[in-house]
């Protein structure tokens, strides 16, 4: 079950918005402070409900296109990138 879990992408989607997060991606959230010691899916899943309203209305208010946005995160930055199609659009503060 483990090896079924390395492919999945989770998203969420919010106000048009849809975030995001590659299986790679999910090792840097684990590593979050909020976010050690929990396990897949929850800690995936957990981390885009938490931040995807926030991220939506962001991204609203600066006037960018609905659609798929792709989440990295950044941990020692405490950040988290959001790209669509291969651009960064937003950076936020997690």
């Amino acid at each position: 079950m483990a090896a079924s879990r390395r492919n999945v992408r989770y998203r969420v989607e919010r106000e048009g918005f849809a975030f995001v997060l590659d299986p790679d991606q999910v090792s840097a959230v684990k590593a979050l402070p909020d976010f050690e010691g929990r396990e897949e899916p929850a800690v995936a899943e957990e981390f885009l409900r938490t931040h995807a309203e926030g991220w939506a209305d962001a991204l609203a208010a600066a006037g960018a296109a609905k659609g798929d946005y792709s989440v990295r995160v950044d941990g020692r930055q405490g950040k988290a990138h959001l790209s669509q199609a291969g651009t960064l659009v937003f950076s936020a503060d997690l």
